[in-house]
């Protein structure tokens, strides 16, 4: 009978996937903060021997942004302006440039807007110091403002026999009919989508000499473990050395990270670079990664929950969880599964409206029907009718349905009539 369940709410949401409602950001045990656009402040050594050169990259989802159609050209536009600051140690606004850009979109471009973010470089000359970088996106079509925050140090590269530039996390990185290398950098910090993570950074040789050298890498996680430990050796030679390194596999569980790179041979060698690791396609509103499989009741059979619960490792379970979403994922090219994030924010709804003292809302008779239907077509209320205890009656017209929650308490505790299957007592 659980099956039947099951391929019937898999029905539904792709049919009712359309009932959107607003999404609210929390963090408690796992790291699933939505990002409006990104900025990624990277330093390297410049020509100019009293600055260095500071490429700030910008990345802005382009379903950040509002879009509106140009009736002369019939193509729909996004216009916004970006605006970069930058204070040095004293808090002083020591520059400060914005620039108006134009996104244009045809109607099929419109449908994959979330696979294609707009990218920016922009880049400053800056002389040794401790920075902080306040990006700011104001869109133009709705005057809606976002912030992004990063400090960056700019060291002195000119009195260093040996330093080295930040890091840059790659995405992907292609070689030429030439040889030369493509690079593209991973502007959002996050390796969660990655199969391997590479970087890329260059070291500075201000002698005239070639020699070996080895720059030891650490990564650790948010509570200052050490989770991995290696090495890259390379033979410098003067002047600007540029590389690109893999990291060695890690078994990565939902969180922040941070990787140092250093030198034994020269303290000026040193640079770290946080990251993230988290899936991109994740609905925003998950708080814990045990508390979202134990709401996949209403679309999980018990043998797949089972699965999940008993992975061996946190990681295993991250994997088992993310896969049994994308076995159901009605567009999995697309970044988005419209499915997981209907359902997650279902689950969201529920426990806001049908929450009480004494049980969460998604648990409740009412919070099951709406996970499993979505928002009803019409909602009748008799909270006061004489000779009888309160009730609603839910319809669904698109499909056919009615159900009935009697309060039998009157605390507000509203029961379905008639159970949608036997089981279902098993989650209170």
């Amino acid at each position: 009978m659980k099956k039947l369940i099951f391929a019937a709410i898999l029905f539904i949401l792709m049919l009712i996937n359309t009932r959107l409602y607003p999404q609210i950001i929390e963090n408690t045990e796992i790291l699933f903060q939505e990002q409006l656009f990104y900025s990624d402040p990277l330093v390297f050594y410049s020509k100019d021997s009293m600055k260095a050169r500071v490429d700030v990259f910008v990345q802005i989802p382009q379903t950040t942004l509002s879009f509106k159609k140009n009736q002369n050209t019939q193509k729909f536009e996004a216009k916004y302006d970006l605006t970069i600051n930058i204070y040095n140690s004293f808090g002083d606004n020591i520059l400060s440039n914005t620039s108006s850009e134009t996104i244009s979109n045809t109607d099929e471009q419109q449908k994959y807007l979330a696979d294609n973010p707009d990218f920016k470089i922009k880049s400053y000359f800056l002389k040794p110091d401790n920075y902080k970088l306040e990006a700011t996106l104001r869109d133009r079509n709705n005057y809606m403002e976002y912030k992004s925050d990063k400090k960056f140090n700019v060291p002195d590269y000119v009195n260093s026999e040996v330093s080295i530039s930040s890091v840059m996390l790659l995405s992907d990185f292609k070689s030429d009919s030439l040889g030369k290398k493509i690079i593209y950098p991973l502007v959002t910090g996050n390796i969660g989508d990655l199969k391997d993570v590479y970087i890329f950074y260059e070291i500075y040789n201000n002698s005239e000499n070639t020699f070996p050298l080895s720059i030891n890498y650490k990564i650790l996680s948010e509570k200052n473990t050490s989770l991995k430990e290696g090495s890259f050796s390379c033979v410098l030679s003067p002047g600007i050395n540029q590389r690109i390194d893999r990291l060695a596999t890690v078994d990565y569980t939902t969180g922040l990270y941070k990787l140092e790179l250093s030198s034994n041979a020269y303290s000026s060698i040193y640079t770290q670079k946080d990251f993230v690791y988290k899936w991109s396609d994740l609905p925003m509103n998950i708080k814990d990664l045990n508390g979202a499989i134990n709401q996949m009741v209403y679309i999980a059979t018990d043998d797949q929950l089972d699965s999940l619960k008993e992975a061996p490792t946190q990681a295993e379970k991250e994997k088992r969880f993310l896969q049994f979403w994308k076995n159901i994922d009605p567009s999995p090219k697309t970044a988005k599964n419209e499915i997981m994030n209907e359902y997650y924010n279902r689950v969201k709804i529920s426990t806001d409206k049908f929450s009480t003292s004494y049980q969460e809302g998604w648990k409740s008779d009412m919070g099951m029907v709406f996970i499993i239907y979505g928002n009803p077509s019409s909602v009748e209320r008799h909270p006061f009718d004489e000779n009888s205890r309160p009730y609603e009656v839910w319809e669904y017209y698109d499909i056919n349905k009615q159900f009935i929650f009697v309060d039998y308490t009157g605390f507000g505790d509203y029961r379905l009539i008639t159970p949608i299957w036997d089981k279902r007592f098993k989650i209170r």
